[in-house]
């Protein structure tokens, strides 16, 4: 019996049933809270993101906790920087020294003892960073000036040492060099030394640059003109522009990245609290195991068919932004038959069935509320108990409840978990009864085999067992008596010697013919008592809201994925208050154990919304007395892991699965907010917080705070948004300080040592397009705006350039003048393409195909490359294309003026850090290498000298000057390549910690969908709006549809002779898919899907009062639902079509009526409907005929205006007692909107 091929399947999901965001729409709505916080002007262009108003001389966030946090941080990377210059300091002076050695002038000794002097001080500073850094810490900006003034005052040393009257050339020689060491200087106070702040350090530079010039002038004074002195004071002028600018990049650049990555971090804490989330649900479900599988082979699914689509291979973070349980589109006919499927065959597996005896005479004089209390109690109690005995819970349906031992993990002693969990449950509900004052009691069956564990259907699938065996320990427990342990012979054999029974008479051959029974008397050895927790609804409806949502979301720790708890394991443990720190939670999973002797201890933790409240029959029922609540508003809710605690008794963990059961048990009821339930809503509220502080990239910030903090205390008058920010910051605080992995993110970028290429090609590609991206808020430390702010430097230089050549260099000739003319060209297009960006950016420009095309072009890889070197070499090739024999053979100011410009040019390549830094640092060697040429007359002939020029440098062809103009360039070389390759891993360094932020959102949003789509596979989503705003859900529904169809042969068809009934299991999982398939039809929006009961499907119509409302009739739920079973009909005769040799019968009931819709479990989660409506559904269907639909009598008037209907007469009904029924002929073919309705018929959706 199997599906032929050519039908087209469908995987687990349907796509009606994938809940996600497209990224457009995640970013929207994050960037719509965003300005919501933080409302920005883009008139008002901010440094980077938190930045503090008029910060542009003094870089700094606007939160003094992340300022002073940041200066922490990012202090490694500041003391790395003042490494780099003193050895560069020292570097230079040693081979100053050297140079004045080996060329022998007077001064030589006056040099080079200045220049060791130099080298053993900064050598001195730098052993003072390296060894005694708590020193230097405390003292840094003190050494980083006191390093400024020293190496500001060697360098006007020379001035102190007049030359030699007969060496005139060495004043020139002077001159120069020594202008080459002050644009150094200058750039490296900019750069390089010390934490200290920009104004200060433009105070500084002014300064140095004022006493410069006048010590120049007045020792120099023979060999300057105002010509040289306006010169070197434009070209003075722009090394500080360039300063300023390298200085203000790498401040924005470095805060931006410390926030990046402390969002990082944070996203990061989020995707661990919705895993933990995630795995919760998932285990309220279905065991670990089961949960592995499903999302495995859905993740599988999905990347098989994403790349068969694409023909290529998905990048790992291109898999993380896909939901992994978005799975594949419909299959073809080529594809594999069957949907996954997940079933196993267990021995050795031990089933429970209890039931609550006197449950309906309970319920009778109870209303819904009270009813759920008791409910409540009673079921906490067991799942604690089924924790506790090593049992998996399957269902709690009614009032019957439904678990297993040894399945799905195997263990030996699973006869005895059962029986201990039975035992325990008779205890359990004998205190009940003295707590509550009932009379109810527990009737237990017990009885071991052989199972098939899994998951049937694509939605509102649970876990779920099937075999014989199952159907046998059913009917143990309705065999049995109250207040006893009813075993099968089988399960005695297994307990023989632990425990004495009692054999239950047989009369009568039939019983004679049945397997022998038993009744447990007492254990042989005595076992410990179990207590338990009671849920208060009430209590924590009242508290819920008070208590810290990141506490809530913190103090949960995850499940096991592996098994239950072994329940000899005496051992507890209790909830510490945690550290300050981030660790995962698995950690903290691993601290919370069980324990038999409970009763009275005390617990410390944390509040949370996620944790029901504990209660034992000990404590003193007035709850009020039994708690001590800190914090009684959220803003004083304490941070993860470090509020005020509350002391109340010990409380364990449970841990348990939700499934269906072969019986219908109806009731109605209300419930208390369950543990996933509340701790959704905490990582829901949780994430819209951080998303209302996030920043113009999204992401998120934290709403708790540190340990120590007091943060509604410290200010009163801070605003709500103010105090929700600072929060907000300690959190994100906390997280950097405690990721210790991260540190080295703060310094070291995942790039190769040499090339400075990210190791992860996919990075590299992302970095390299990062250009190509707008941003709606974009500070200054945004890659577009540092590439406009290059460019203005490189407009600063080339206007500079053409003042100067035209000031030193009277008659240019024809090569410089075209060499302008396309070099002015190509400055004022690129400036138009970047103006006409920032224009329309600011709304002012109405955008340009031609202008944002070309824009873009530019902003590539490759032609961002080339216009950069273009305009980085403009400024040095404008100075090469005046160069000329005669000038410098009778011209001593050209000849100074061409190797001054020549140097500060130079310098011009740590521009445009965009481009590659050993491009630009190797056209900053050639070009030094080539003014050594020009120096040194390689392109000129020494005859054409005359006597005039003897003393020129080119005439003269001194060696000691070419000595000194090459040890300039070597240095300011040396510089170059030191300041390109610091910049890029900076940049690199930024654009990692934005990328890690953005991925870890991205996959956090993953994690959350997954969430919101498992949790509204166990309960409807509108049910799950409605319980982030309440603590309860229950309610009533007036003309409610609700549909039974049992497949009424599956049990011919099932047999467990052949794989042990698994692939008959396989069939059923093909049908009920096919019928989950149908829910997804928008015909069919009001249809609901509740279980599946063995080979019984139950629906509800009308249940969503939204929906309801929005409906053109009063009754279309009730219409969509008959044409649902009719539906149903079809599947089920197309499905018959693939099957040989057998045809499978459906049968439906319906009914409706008014019901109570609620969700009912504490840490399991069961949504279901009750009401006497079910119940007359369930019978229409028990009592109905096969291929037939049939309806009570009472739907009639109703159902007639769109169907018609055949009596078939009285019948009688169990519980019912005699009713007329009808079976569904035919459809009419009438319009919904045309049928005439009174208004008085008119039914509320709900109470």
């Amino acid at each position: 019996m199997m599906r032929t091929t050519g039908g087209t399947r469908r995987s687990v999901w349907s796509e009606g049933e994938r809940i996600s965001l497209t990224s457009a729409q995640l970013q929207h709505s994050l960037l719509q809270r965003t300005a919501s916080l933080y409302p920005r002007r883009l008139s008002a262009l901010q440094l980077f993101d938190r930045a503090a108003k008029a910060s542009w001389w003094n870089p700094r966030f606007d939160s003094k906790v992340l300022e002073e946090q940041f200066r922490q941080s990012s202090f490694t990377q500041t003391e790395q920087h003042f490494r780099y210059a003193l050895l560069y300091v020292i570097l230079s002076a040693l081979v100053y020294a050297l140079s004045a050695c080996t060329v022998g002038r007077d001064t030589w000794p006056q040099v080079s003892a200045a220049c060791l002097v130099l080298a053993l001080l900064s050598f001195s500073f730098l052993m003072l960073t390296l060894f005694r850094n708590a020193i230097y810490r405390r003292n840094a900006s003190i050494l980083a000036m006191s390093t400024l003034w020293l190496v500001a005052g060697f360098s006007l040393a020379p001035f102190a040492l007049p030359p030699s009257p007969m060496e005139v050339e060495e004043n020139h020689s002077v001159a120069v060099g020594s202008f080459s060491i002050c644009l150094s200087v200058l750039v490296l106070s900019y750069t390089l030394v010390g934490p200290l702040p920009l104004y200060m350090i433009c105070i500084f530079g002014v300064l140095y640059s004022t006493a410069f010039e006048i010590m120049s002038w007045f020792v120099l004074n023979h060999v300057n003109t105002w010509t040289i002195l306006a010169v070197r004071i434009l070209l003075q002028l722009s090394i500080h522009i360039l300063g300023i600018k390298i200085r203000l990049l790498a401040e924005t650049s470095m805060r931006n990245t410390f926030y990046k990555v402390g969002q990082s971090l944070l996203v990061r804490r989020e995707l661990e609290l919705e895993k933990h989330l995630k795995e919760k649900m998932i285990h309220s479900v279905m065991p670990p195991s089961v949960a592995q599988w499903l999302m495995k082979n859905t993740a599988e699914d999905g990347d098989e068919q994403q790349n068969t689509a694409n023909s290529v291979p998905m990048h790992p973070i291109q898999a993380a932004d896909r939901p992994l349980h978005q799975l594949p589109q419909p299959r073809s006919s080529n594809q594999l038959t069957f949907r996954p499927f997940n079933m196993h065959r267990m021995q050795n597996v031990s089933i429970l069935f209890a039931d609550i005896v006197g449950f309906t005479s309970m319920s009778s004089n109870k209303t819904a509320h009270q009813l759920v209390g008791l409910l409540n109690d009673l079921f906490g109690r067991f799942d604690f108990l089924c924790q506790k005995n090593g049992c998996e819970k399957i269902s709690t349906l009614g009032d019957c409840y439904y678990c297993v031992s040894g399945c799905p993990e195997p263990r030996p002693d699973h006869a005895k978990c059962c029986v201990e969990m039975g035992l325990a449950m008779i205890t359990a509900i004998r205190e009940f009864d003295e707590d509550s004052g009932e009379s109810v009691n527990m009737r237990v069956g017990i009885h071991t085999g052989t199972v098939l564990c899994g998951i049937v259907g694509t939605k509102r699938f649970k876990f779920d067992v099937w075999s014989n065996d199952v159907k046998y320990a059913n009917r143990m427990e309705s065999t049995g008596r109250p207040g006893k342990v009813h075993v099968s012979e089988v399960t005695h054999e297994l307990l023989l010697d632990q425990y004495h029974f009692d054999e239950v008479p047989q009369n009568g051959e039939k019983d004679k013919k049945e397997r022998k029974t038993y009744f447990i008397r007492h254990r042989k050895i005595t076992g410990g008592r179990h207590s338990w927790p009671r849920f208060q609804a009430p209590m924590l409806a009242r508290i819920g809201p008070q208590l810290s949502v990141d506490a809530a979301a913190e103090s949960h720790p995850s499940q096991p994925m592996s098994g239950s708890s072994d329940p000899s394991d005496n051992s507890h443990a209790a909830l510490n208050t945690r550290k300050a720190s981030c660790p995962p939670l698995s950690e903290e999973a691993n601290s919370d154990e069980n324990d038999e002797d409970w009763i009275g201890e005390e617990v410390v933790f944390h509040p949370t919304l996620a944790q029901p409240l504990p209660w034992h029959h000990q404590a003193n029922n007035q709850i009020g007395n039994q708690y001590d609540l800190h914090n009684p508003i959220v803003g004083d809710a304490p941070p993860l892991g470090a509020g005020g605690p509350i002391v109340i008794p010990g409380q364990p963990r449970r841990h348990s699965s939700l499934s269906t059961l072969y019986s219908r048990k109806d009731s109605g009821v209300v419930t208390a907010r369950s543990s996933i339930q509340l701790e959704s809503t905490a990582v829901e509220i949780n994430v819209d917080r951080r998303g209302r502080t996030s920043t113009s990239t999204g992401r998120s910030s934290g709403v708790s705070s540190i340990r120590g903090y007091s943060i509604f205390g410290e200010d009163p008058a801070l605003s709500f948004r103010q105090q929700i920010r600072k929060q907000s910051d300690l959190q994100m605080i906390r997280c950097i300080q405690q990721d210790c992995a991260d540190a080295e993110l703060f310094v070291h970028p995942p790039v190769h040592k040499l090339s400075l290429f990210f190791k992860d090609n996919f990075i590299e590609r992302g970095y390299r397009d990062r250009l190509l991206g707008r941003e709606l808020y974009p500070t200054l430390a945004s890659p577009t705006f540092t590439v406009y702010l290059c460019t203005a430097v490189a407009l600063i230089f080339y206007f500079v350039s053409l003042v100067t050549c035209f000031m030193l260099f009277p008659t240019p000739n024809a090569v410089f003048l075209s060499f302008c003319f396309v070099a002015s060209f190509a400055h004022i297009a690129v400036a138009m393409v970047c103006l006409r960006e920032i224009l329309a950016m600011r709304g002012n420009w109405q955008a340009n195909d031609c202008f944002t095309a070309t824009f873009r072009y530019l902003m590539k890889w490759t032609p961002l490359h080339v216009v950069g070197l273009f305009l980085l070499c403009v400024p040095i090739l404008a100075v090469f294309s005046n160069f000329a024999c005669d000038s410098f053979f009778n011209n001593w100011q050209a000849s100074d003026g061409f190797c001054l410009l020549s140097f500060a040019f130079l310098l011009h390549f740590t521009n445009f850090s965009q481009v590659k830094f050993w491009l630009r640092s190797l056209f900053a060697t050639v070009a030094g290498l080539a003014l050594v040429m020009f120096v040194g007359g390689v392109f000129c002939d020494s005859s054409r000298c005359t006597e005039i020029s003897r003393r020129s440098y080119l005439c003269r062809n001194s060696d000691n000057i070419i000595w000194d103009i090459l040890v300039h360039i070597i240095l300011t070389s040396i510089l170059v390549w030191l300041l390109n390759r610091e910049f890029e891993t900076s940049l690199r360094l930024s654009f990692h910690g934005g990328w890690l932020a953005s991925q870890d959102q991205k996959r956090m949003q993953v994690l959350k969908r997954q969430a919101d789509w498992l949790l509204h596979n166990i309960i409807p989503r509108h049910v799950v709006e409605q319980l982030k705003t309440t603590s309860r859900y229950s309610e009533n529904h007036r003309e409610a549809g609700i549909l039974f169809a049992s497949i009424v042969n599956f049990h011919e068809l099932y047999d467990e002779s052949y794989e042990g009934g698994r692939e008959c299991l396989r069939v059923l999982n093909e049908l009920v898919g096919d019928f989950d398939e149908l829910l997804s039809k928008p015909q069919f929006r009001n249809v609901t899907k509740i279980k599946t009961i063995g080979a019984t499907f139950m629906a509800a119509s009308g249940l969503n009062p939204k929906l309801r409302r929005e409906n053109p009739h009063p009754f279309t739920h009730l219409f969509e639902l008959i044409d649902f079973a009719l539906a149903m009909h079809k599947v089920i005769e197309d499905f018959n079509l693939n099957l040989l040799e057998f045809k499978f019968i459906l049968r439906i009931g319906y009914a409706h009526g008014d019901i109570t819709a609620g969700v009912i479990g504490t840490t399991k989660l069961y949504y279901d409907i009750w009401g006497d409506a079910v119940n007359t559904a369930s019978r229409m269907d028990s009592y109905g005929m096969p291929n037939r639909i049939q309806v009570p009598e009472h739907c009639l008037p109703v159902l007639s205006e769109m169907y018609t209907f055949k009596a078939r007469g009285s019948m009688y009904i169990k519980g019912k007692d005699h009713m007329n029924v009808y079976l569904l002929e035919s459809k009419k073919g009438k319009q919904l909107h045309k049928i005439p309705f009174k208004r008085q018929q008119t039914i509320p959706a709900q109470l």
